[in-house]
């Protein structure tokens, strides 16, 4: 006989209230969409959001110390609140918590009496004093005393997390999912006593229906997410674990203990199993789903996570939520612009904020070329190609004068701004609150609204003056002999007659045979001055795109770091040195 014991769970937190934990003095967010993906710098909270999480609506008890207090003061109670929405029908009845019920706003605004279009919710209070005893309530205003909630209380909230290497749910033992999945375990156990007996080549727990049902259920959830399968997960005995207890029986994969596995397929496998017991969608807390995966299985898990929430609401079933954390550009780029929540800490008053990008077009556009660029502690915006590839080459000359520190060992780096969207894209990232700066061209000067956007915003600007374009700055300051090495560069990467004949046409007068000549003729065969030469070379590499990759400009910067070291007061030099200097401070 088969028998559903999954959980009727449907749960989103629509807003989350953090006082005095940890590193956090005080948070307050209103998760927004169903999937979220929290980045930001080191040491920012990001993990501490998904314990604190965890603490309030898990049905494990947890243990707290010093520690956990802010700045590990005591007197000051840790106090964390989760408001929880797309309640199940089991939450909502008044024989369990349907009286604390609250409204939540379309506005996002939390009532203690809800009005006829709110949504109901529920707000979970965990507190923590200086007796180091956690209590679990359940508040609203309007009541008078709030409702203590046990452990079971909480296991109705259905919370999946996954963390580190956590190999409890690949087992029936005490509190796994599988067990849960599995029901009635009296079979089980009288047929462990068996086994012990006559070894676990007579365990026969393949036997036991319901433990078959529910490896199956795991292995089917496993392998959409990615998890990597030999041939069928089955239960097994795994002797001198557990000594006589249900937690001696464990998944197998072709006869080997699952625990066995890779890190990433036991994360998977551990994610898939606990996703398996839920009816209905869930909050998910998933700590750096990157640890102990390959990109095409970040991709991939994450593709099937957020599937499975299309899917449910196509199909007009509660949602859940998923909550993530990641260092990984890949699954970054995978969660979208859309999912993206950057954490940021004010290290004075220990504030921490969770921002969603407030125009997500220019962030995408970023996620598209270079995401790990969210990751860093400041953002310098390169307007396109050209200036990338330069900055990315011209970089490598900087740690010299820095004490041998690289831009990136200060958590600086440099995002393609797209040409037309850089503006934009440095706006959007100084709203998300890093400090951006913007280095462009100057032939074609700012709008008024976009200098008020950019001053608005707190961005600084980098750029050449005199209406010059990149090739113009880097011409113009050129001696005969760095404008010759660019020629040959070209040449080489172009082809010679593509690039002759891109310029001659360009130098009325003169002919393909002077064109080929050392640049230091080119004076003595023309009326044009030297600087007029340089503007037209200029013009022809703009036009002809001969710097517009970014292989290509990191591989001129060492010419280029040459006309800069030949002339500090160039425009050229003067730009890259307020750039180097922002990147630097």
């Amino acid at each position: 006989m088969v028998v559903n014991t999954q959980i009727e769970i449907s749960m989103q937190i629509r807003q989350l209230k953090i006082r005095n934990f940890r590193g956090i003095a005080t948070l307050d967010w209103s998760p927004e969409r169903p999937f979220c993906c929290l980045i930001g710098a080191g040491d920012t909270g990001k993990s501490s959001i998904l314990d604190a999480i965890e603490a309030t609506l898990s049905p494990r008890w947890f243990v707290f110390g010093e520690p956990d207090f802010h700045c590990c003061d005591t007197a000051s109670s840790i106090v964390i609140e989760a408001t929880v929405g797309e309640l199940s029908r089991q939450l909502m009845s008044d024989e369990r918590f349907g009286l604390y019920t609250r409204g939540w706003s379309r506005a996002g605004e939390l009532r203690d009496e809800p009005e006829d279009d709110d949504e109901a919710v529920l707000t979970v209070r965990l507190t923590v004093d200086a007796t180091l005893e956690p209590v679990w309530e359940l508040v609203c205003d309007r009541l008078d005393h709030p409702r203590t909630l046990s452990n079971r209380d909480r296991m109705l909230f259905g919370l999946i997390r996954l963390a580190g290497e956590d190999a409890r749910h690949l087992a029936w033992g005490q509190g796994s999912v599988l067990s849960r999945l599995t029901g009635d375990t009296d079979g089980a156990a009288a047929r462990l006593a068996q086994a012990y007996r006559a070894a676990r080549d007579n365990a026969n727990l393949d036997e036991i229906e319901s433990l078959t049902n529910a490896a199956s259920q795991a292995e089917a959830f496993a392998r959409s997410l990615g998890a990597y399968i030999n041939d069928s997960y089955e239960p097994g005995l795994e002797l001198g674990r557990s000594g006589m207890s249900s937690s001696a029986i464990a998944l197998h994969d072709s006869g080997v203990p699952l625990r066995l596995a890779g890190l990433g397929t036991r994360r998977l496998a551990t994610l898939a199993i606990q996703k398996s017991a839920m009816s209905e969608g869930a909050i998910v807390l998933v700590d750096e789903i990157e640890h102990g995966l390959e990109p095409h299985r970040i991709l991939g898990g994450i593709a099937q996570l957020k599937a499975d929430q299309r899917d449910a609401e196509a199909a007009n079933r509660p949602v859940g939520q998923i909550l993530m954390t990641t260092h990984s550009d890949v699954a970054l780029g995978e969660a979208g612009a859309n999912s993206l929540y950057v954490c940021q800490l004010n290290k004075q008053d220990r504030t921490l904020t969770v921002i969603p990008p407030s125009a997500p077009a220019p962030i995408r556009a970023l996620m598209r070329h270079t995401p790990r660029a969210l990751f860093a502690k400041k953002i310098l915006v390169a307007e396109g190609m050209t200036e990338v590839g330069l900055l990315l080459g011209i970089r490598e000359f900087w740690p010299s004068r820095h004490n041998q520190k690289p831009i990136e060992q200060l958590g600086s780096a440099i995002a393609n701004g797209n040409g037309a969207e850089a503006v934009s894209l440095a706006v959007a990232l100084s709203n998300l609150g890093y400090p951006v700066a913007l280095f462009r061209d100057s032939d074609v000067p700012l709008r008024p609204e976009e200098n008020a956007d950019l001053a608005a915003t707190h961005v600084s600007v980098f750029e050449y003056g005199h209406m010059l374009n990149t090739e113009q700055a880097i011409f113009n300051s050129a001696s005969d002999q760095m404008v010759q090495r660019l020629l040959e560069y070209v040449r080489d990467e172009r082809g010679v007659d593509p690039v002759n004949d891109s310029i001659f046409p360009a130098i009325p007068g003169m002919s393909k045979a002077m064109v080929a000549q050392d640049f230091s003729t080119w004076g003595l065969d023309s009326h044009f001055t030297a600087l007029e030469l340089r503007e037209r070379l200029a013009e022809v590499a703009g036009r002809k795109k001969w710097f517009k990759d970014n292989r290509i400009g990191r591989e001129i910067a060492p010419i280029v770091w040459s006309i800069v070291s030949a002339d500090e007061t160039s425009p050229l030099s003067c730009t890259l040195a307020q750039v180097e200097e922002w990147l630097y401070a």
